[in-house]
């Protein structure tokens, strides 16, 4: 055993107050999935495309199927997520005509960029060349939205959610 102040610099540990996790190098799990959910329904609701067609808005999250984790290990944040979420959406055509349908979101996961995320756009109703026009326009202009919002609910979760889990230490606070 070394005496203090000697030894090689690399295994001194920092003392912390509270002892939890020295340097923040073990692992460190919390889990998001309630958070997810109920952040699914502020950021992916009331999001509308408009067109000379018309217009397509979202308005429920049906569900939001699956789970989330933010980790620590090493004072580096790593997400584990995957959801299939479901969503309501309703427009009208030009001429007025009202449009209701459904959006599923069945790859929201790590392993898929945002932009891989694939939107499936379905009409409840009969589908007319106007709805069509309508619901082409929630599958381009809304899954542009749509993926745009999942990136945002990543930065809430990485800025909010997860803030705690790299915690404090005298090295960080000094440097």
């Amino acid at each position: 055993m070394a005496k203090l102040g000697e030894g090689d610099s690399r295994w001194i540990v920092e003392q912390r107050a509270d002892g939890t996790n020295v340097n923040n190098w073990h692992w460190t799990e919390k889990n998001c999935t309630e958070w997810s959910k109920t952040k699914f329904k502020e950021v992916l609701v009331d999001l509308q495309v408009d067109s000379e067609d018309g217009y397509g808005r979202t308005t429920e999250v049906t569900s939001a199927d699956g789970e989330a984790t933010a980790n620590n290990r090493k004072a580096k944040l790593i997400f584990f997520y995957e959801f299939n979420i479901k969503l309501k959406w309703k427009g009208e055509t030009k001429d007025k005509t009202p449009v209701t349908g459904t959006i599923e979101m069945p790859n929201v996961s790590e392993e898929n960029d945002l932009d891989e995320i694939e939107v499936i756009v379905k009409i409840n109703e009969e589908e007319t060349p106007a709805r069509r026009k309508v619901k082409d326009l929630v599958r381009t202009k809304g899954a542009k939205v749509l993926r745009a919002q999942i990136g945002l609910w990543l930065k809430l979760m990485r800025e909010e959610y997860a803030i705690n889990l790299i915690l404090p230490t005298d090295h960080l606070a000094a440097g």
